[in-house]
């Protein structure tokens, strides 16, 4: 490398150390350096460090250079090269020594004199401007900066041109703003960055440049000076250098540009500055670089508010920029660092309103991009909803409740898939549930129990869930409480069938079945019933006896008997003996299996049906039904004709239920089977009942009354059948014509007993009976009356041909006349009825009367004083008086015997034609070729 090349590289290698810089970054936060001061910047050197040749001793060099001017003499341009060569390793060597600590001195004088000598001897020497640069460096290694500045500004005056003039500009303005003349280091540095960027000290240039018009208080102008410089370190293409892409000293002197610039602004009006700035010159790429700046400055000078309106006055400008967020959070930081609890909050708030999921900051990112942001985001949020949270809990005002709620919500809206969501949701079901908002609740709290995966909170808010249902319903009213009310019950199963290991899990399912069995939902009923009954382990006994009780209400009312049977059970094995419900369940029971009787024998399953109905006496034996299927699985086994069995089913339930409303057709319905099994006097036993019983309707309590005194008749019981019949003239006396014939048929019993008291007595009451009725009177009453009374006559008839006619003959004959009018008379009141089978008999009786007597009289005793013609006379005369008597006697046969010509012909018609055959033969007495007579009917 060429001495001048070498140098120069030298020169800008120290030049880009010489400063030192503080650490940069690129992406926020950066990392703070140690405060300083600006009288730190007056301390700062410019250090100059060669690379000494790698295959060269510098001391042989020096050596040999000496040798070189003392041979040479002659030529004066390698003589002068010589002496700047010499000079050069001179303060190369003392500044190596130097560094090491063990140089004296002695290198650098030797250096300047020959730099001197070399400037005096050969002034037209082309290399001067290198010379001049070399013995400015070695006054100012010795410490002499006003020689060394004397040096560098006939440097630049002389050669204006020299490719050491910007680095010469540069050591000018290094030794003018240590020495405080900061107007001339500005010229200075000025002058170092007008040539462009390429100098190598461009950089340094701007930098010290900005620091020498900070020191003239001229703000704006080193703020300029500073971003200018900043503009060309940190921006490449338009676009912010990432941090790792800096060199440290690149970073290093970015932060001590930004801190300058921090000053500037805060000694101007602060931010209200740097927005002005910005909006004057375009906001750069850094720009968040420089208000974070200010901000720290502020925070250093314990000026937190100021710090935290730096800060935000950032995020307020640029919102949508990349590293505004991280500016909004420094903004909450000083508020924190300066104690401003209110403030802390009012910047959470601001942060979250401004980056918000859906705000500018996110229009074309994603979380991805800013994960940082995101997670400030949710951190702000969570702290937001936890701070009014407490506050709520602390003053339970309705406000804070709210605005609490509202930060979960917006928690969880921008990060549902977030682990801590299950948790924040059921937060959020706690905040509203605890300031009243429980419809809310419920929801909030069903979500967090079933729309994540499991999680410890999942059970607890399930069951939230559930008390938020029932703290809600009275509120409401009508449909909106109806429909209310089922989304609790569907809650609850959701969950019982979630969360079956929870201490509440039964309880809440079984309550929940009991809701559903309440709305008559019998189908979900028995759904969840059994679910209930299939848990493992199962439920206490208390629970399973209410599913095992709503199932079997369930499947009655849904007409599934067999299986409600089965229920009903199982639930009288729950209950103790004398638990109240075990007759309701034993009625349950006995209606289930009377049901399925009922559809057996609707389905023509007759057998089926009886011995089910007949099953409830074993299974309910206790039960109202019982004594009901037992009179219908009689009636069935009446219809079947299995009159057997349906009388010993029938007997049954009489007996034990002698006071049932059926027992009455069970009575009737025993009747019947006894009547078809012969066994008459059962039955009418039976029918004796149904005619006693008050209730019956008085004609079915006459025609049974009627029945048993026939079937007693018929069975040959005629103390019970005169006894029933007896009654039934008593309790009947109408209609008139049964009344009538009961009274006949006492008489005839009384007759058939040889009972001519009772049965006069009896005939006796048909007469009057029928003489009584009026115009109720019937056919069949005369007729009974007209036999009654024809039959009366045969009293007064015998005690008539009881009498005999003896003398003296006027008296025993009155006594006989007397006995023929009572007996006429009888007969003349049964002619009265008009009934042609009495008529004829009368009258044939009547007729036997007046013969009979022609027939005493002339049989009659004779006086015994008579003689023969006085006997004779006498027998004369009672043929005279007997001869009347056979007249009307022969009149009235024939007056019978006349009625054949109105087609009447019975016996005593007969009997008159038999008399009148032998009184007048030679009519009657021929053999006549008749029809055999038919006897006229009642």
């Amino acid at each position: 490398m060429s001495g001048s090349n070498k140098l120069r590289f030298l020169v800008a290698v120290a030049l880009s150390s010489a400063i030192a810089m503080p650490a940069f970054a690129a992406e926020p936060p950066p990392v703070k350096p140690a405060p300083r001061t600006i009288r730190d910047l007056d301390k700062k050197e410019v250090k100059v460090n060669r690379d000494p040749p790698s295959d060269v001793k510098m001391q042989q060099a020096i050596e040999q250079y000496r040798r070189f001017l003392e041979m040479e003499s002659q030529n004066e341009k390698l003589r002068a090269e010589a002496m700047r060569r010499l000079g050069d390793l001179q303060v190369e060597d003392e500044s190596a020594r130097t560094a090491e600590g063990a140089f004296g001195g002695l290198g650098v004088d030797e250096a300047v004199q020959l730099y001197e000598g070399l400037l005096k001897s050969y002034p037209n020497y082309e290399r001067n401007d290198v010379v001049m640069y070399q013995l400015a460096r070695a006054y100012e290694a010795k410490g002499q900066l006003e020689k060394s500045l004397t040096v560098l500004d006939q440097l630049v005056a002389t050669y204006p041109r020299s490719q050491w003039l910007v680095e010469s500009q540069f050591r000018r303005g290094e030794i003018l703003f240590s020495l405080g003349r900061y107007r001339d280091a500005e010229n200075a540095y000025v002058a170092v960055t007008t040539p462009g960027a390429d100098t190598g000290f461009f950089e340094q240039g701007l930098y010290k440049l900005g620091w020498s018009l900070f020191k003239q208080s001229l703000g704006e102008e080193s703020v300029s000076a500073f971003m200018r410089l900043l503009d060309r370190i940190l921006v490449r293409d338009g676009q912010l250098r990432p941090r790792d892409s800096l060199t440290r000293p690149e970073r290093e002197l970015t932060t001590d540009a930004l801190r300058a610039m921090a000053i500037s602004f805060s000694d101007l009006d602060g931010p209200a500055t740097l927005d002005a700035t910005m909006t004057q010159r375009g906001d750069p790429p850094y720009a968040h670089l420089v208000y974070e700046a200010l901000g720290d400055f502020y925070l250093e000078k314990e000026r937190y508010l100021d710090a935290a309106v730096a800060f935000e006055a950032f995020a307020k400008r640029r919102p949508d920029d990349r590293y505004a967020p991280s500016l909004q959070m420094r903004t909450i930081d000083a508020y924190q660092k300066g104690r401003l609890a209110s403030l802390v909050i009012e910047g959470k708030q601001a942060f979250v309103e401004r980056y918000a999921f859906g705000s500018a900051f996110w229009r074309e990112r994603t979380v991805a991009d800013a994960p940082e942001v995101a997670a400030q985001l949710k951190s702000n949020q969570k702290d937001l909803a936890e701070f009014y949270y407490a506050l709520a809990q602390k003053d339970k005002k309705p406000e804070n409740y709210a605005s609490a709620a509202r930060w979960y919500r917006a928690m969880l809206d921008s990060f549902p898939q977030d682990p801590e969501a299950p948790a924040n949701r059921f937060v959020l079901g706690e905040v509203l549930f605890e300031s009243g908002r429980f419809a809310e609740a419920a929801k909030e709290y069903e979500t967090a129990a079933y729309d994540y995966p499991a999680h410890p909170k999942s059970s607890a808010a399930g069951y939230a869930a559930l008390v938020s249902y029932q703290k809600h319903e009275p509120t409401l009213q009508g449909q909106s409480k109806a429909v209310w009310h089922q989304q609790g019950i569907e809650s609850a199963l959701m969950f019982a069938t979630s969360f079956p290991e929870h201490p509440e899990s039964a309880r809440v399912q079984t309550k929940a079945d009991e809701d559903l069995f309440a709305l008559n939902d019998f189908d979900r009923v028995i759904e969840v019933s059994t679910s209930i009954l299939e848990r493992n382990p199962p439920v206490d006994r208390k629970l399973a006896r209410t599913a095992t009780t709503l199932l079997a209400h369930s499947l009655f009312d849904r007409g599934r008997f067999g299986e409600a049977e089965a229920a009903y059970v199982k639930v009288q094995g729950f209950l103790p003996a004398n638990d109240p419900d075990r007759a309701n369940i034993e009625e349950r029971i006995a209606a289930s299996i009377y049901k399925q009787a009922e559809a057996k024998r609707t389905a023509g399953d007759s057998t089926g049906a009886v011995d089910d109905f007949l099953r409830v006496a074993a299974l309910a034996p206790n039960s109202k039904a019982r004594s009901n299927a037992e009179y219908d699985a009689a009636s069935i086994l009446l219809q079947d004709k299995q009159w057997e069995r349906a009388a010993q089913v029938l007997e049954t339930f009489r007996r034990n239920y002698p006071n049932h409303e059926l027992v009455p057709d069970a009575t009737r319905s025993l009747a019947v089977a006894y009547l078809e099994l012969g066994r008459g006097t059962q039955a009418a036993a039976e029918l004796e009942r149904v005619a006693a019983r008050e209730q019956e309707p008085v004609e079915v309590r006459r025609a049974a009354l009627w029945q048993a005194a026939e079937l007693y008749d018929k069975a040959a019981s005629p103390t019970n059948a005169a006894r029933l019949y007896a009654s039934y003239v008593k309790q009947y006396p109408s209609p008139l014509d049964a009344a009538m014939d009961a009274r006949q048929k006492l008489a005839d019993m009384a007759k058939a007993q040889n009972d001519v008291k009772v049965r006069s007595q009896w005939l006796d009451e048909i007469i009057r009976a029928d003489k009584s009725a009026g115009a109720a009177r019937t056919d069949r009453s005369k007729y009974l009356a007209a036999k009654a009374t024809i039959e009366t006559a045969d009293l007064p008839v015998a005690m008539f041909n009881s009498i005999r006619l003896t003398a003296p003959l006027n008296k025993s004959l009155k006594t006989k006349r007397e006995a023929m009018e009572k007996t006429l008379a009888v007969y003349s009141q049964a002619l009265d009825y008009g009934v042609a089978e009495v008529t004829t008999q009368a009258t044939f009786g009547m007729a036997e009367l007046y013969r009979q007597l022609g027939a005493d009289l002339m049989a009659s005793e004779r006086p015994k004083n008579l003689d023969e013609e006085a006997k004779e006379q006498y027998d004369v005369l009672l043929e005279e008086q007997a001869f009347p008597f056979e007249e009307k006697a022969i009149e009235l046969h024939e007056t019978n015997a006349q009625r054949t010509g109105d087609g009447v012909y019975d016996q005593w018609v007969q009997r008159s034609f038999d008399v009148l055959a032998k009184l007048k033969p030679a009519r009657y007495a021929k053999t006549e070729i008749s029809e055999d007579y038919v006897p006229t009917l009642p």
